[in-house]
């Protein structure tokens, strides 16, 4: 159901207050002015109510027309049939018990708007295996940022997961066709972003009809040398060392790991 115009209006100024809150406390804490604790605890119930107030926003913009159409094949891709979960869907949930996030500081911080908002969602979807949900929040974040790598790679991902499950031959291939252009690209524009260099290296050897051991091993080492979060860097190495034998093995049992 639509929300009434007046009410949207409001909770868009409120998410732009809360946004303002965190960047408001983010500077009192660099310049020392907030206790520690006391910072990240404001800093986290204004980011999960930002967070609240960005989802009632998205509930009554999905119900007017869109600004513009996706292309057939990606609404497709994420659409039709059950994504992959298990074994390889292991992968993004140890990735976001990971290190970092392209784009993040060293300390954690995030820039304090509605991508960050967008991405924190989609972080905690892909731990939990709700791979559709991210895929929406990844978007939106695309819509914003067109350049933000860390969703263009979990996007690619996303639809590289879903090649998997569906039995249309022509939407696995676009599908598949996509994400390589897209990691491709963001390899190119952003190259010391591990993730993009490590899923793109498990697409070439281990999704397509027809391997690209070159190419997965080339990124691999590229993945590697990139500084993955410690889990993923076992899976690569596990990963690089079957290629000569057709073997992805390491990929089959990523270690257990907990929501972030």
């Amino acid at each position: 159901m639509a929300i009434d115009p007046d009410e949207l209006a409001r909770l868009e100024e409120e998410r732009r207050f809360l946004l303002r809150s965190i960047d408001d406390l983010d500077r009192e804490h660099a310049a020392g002015d907030v206790d520690p604790a006391d910072y990240q605890s404001l800093r986290d119930g204004y980011v999960a109510r930002a967070a609240a107030v960005l989802r009632t926003i998205e509930h009554g913009r999905s119900a007017l027309p869109p600004k513009r159409k996706m292309r057939p094949a990606v609404i497709g891709a994420w659409v039709a049939g059950t994504l992959v979960v298990g074994a390889v869907g292991g992968w993004a949930v140890a990735r976001y018990s990971g290190q970092r996030e392209a784009g993040q500081t060293m300390t954690g911080g995030l820039p304090a708007d509605e991508v960050a908002v967008a991405l924190t969602e989609a972080r905690a979807l892909m731990a939990r295996g709700d791979y559709s949900g991210a895929f929406e929040r990844f978007q939106r974040v695309s819509e914003i940022d067109p350049d933000n790598a860390e969703a263009r790679t979990y996007t690619a991902w996303i639809l590289v997961l879903n090649s998997a499950s569906t039995t249309d031959t022509e939407l696995r291939t676009a599908s598949l066709d996509a994400a390589l252009v897209a990691f491709a690209g963001v390899v190119s524009d952003e190259p010391g972003y591990a993730d993009a260099h490590c899923l793109y290296a498990v697409t070439a050897g281990r999704f397509l009809d027809e391997p690209d051991v070159e190419l997965a091993r080339t990124q691999g080492e590229l993945c590697l040398a990139s500084n993955p979060p410690a889990d993923i860097e076992g899976l690569v190495q596990s990963f690089l060392d079957g290629l000569d034998d057709g073997l992805d093995d390491g990929l089959e049992d990523p270690p257990a790991t907990s929501a972030p």
